[in-house]
């Protein structure tokens, strides 16, 4: 699939801020494009999200230039999570849970890849794209872009939009990992690191969407502007 008309179609039909960003898990540095460097500094998987999607920077991340191990963790680029993050005493810490058993169940339920990974792979904005990408994600403000998104998903066939989250690793796990291992999209609100560490504005929320359903979103979103303004 080529993104080049899709991802000015988004831009332009939903009014985003930046552009949609094109997120892959690689196997190996043989599967990076050409073209495709090491991000220049490093930071953290929102933060790189964040950089495509304002400043044009695409590029791959191994284990060596993601900081926040978590996040890593649960993409599949490091092994595993750090123990204090994988048992919960991190976020216990943090007072996110009240309970140490309370931020071990909420961790244990955060979407993980199945696979282990070389790095991820960004593309500057999607419509640039010269990879397959596993999940297309979309910051949207105000929400009701998120709304319109959502509408559009459905519009086809119907049904619900998943929103599960939990509050933390929002960008990795909640947009990127839970969409590539569920086939279908997901909202997520952000987390505390996201938005303290990435700039994730406070009128923002984030949503991961499979590329297979692209097409048919845009077409969705040309129907309600002739017909909804």
């Amino acid at each position: 699939m080529t993104y080049d008309i899709i991802g000015n179609e988004l831009k332009e039909l939903l009014g985003l801020k930046g552009s949609p960003v094109a997120v892959k898990l690689v196997k190996n540095k043989a599967d990076i494009p050409a073209g495709y460097d090491k991000v220049p500094e490093k930071s953290r998987h929102c933060q790189f999200v964040q950089d495509a999607r304002l400043t044009g920077t695409k590029g791959y991340a191994t284990k060596e230039e993601h900081m926040c191990k978590g996040g890593a963790g649960v993409m599949g680029i490091e092994p595993i999570p750090p123990e204090s993050v994988a048992k919960g005493n991190t976020y216990h810490k943090l007072g996110n849970f009240k309970t140490a058993e309370g931020a071990l169940d909420t961790v244990n339920a955060i979407p993980k890849s199945k696979g282990s990974y070389y790095a991820s792979l960004y593309s500057p904005p999607l419509e640039t794209a010269e990879f397959e990408p596993d999940v297309v994600v979309i910051v949207a403000t105000p929400p009701r872009q998120a709304l319109r998104l959502s509408q559009a998903y459905l519009h086809e066939k119907g049904g619900r939009v998943s929103s599960d989250y939990s509050g933390i690793q929002s960008l990795c796990a909640d947009a990127v990992v839970a969409v590539r291992e569920r086939g279908v999209p997901n909202m997520t609100l952000g987390c505390n690191g996201s938005r303290k560490f990435s700039g994730i504005a406070e009128e923002e929320v984030i949503l991961g969407i499979p590329p297979k359903n692209l097409p048919a979103i845009a077409e969705a979103l040309k129907m309600f502007k002739d017909k909804w303004g």
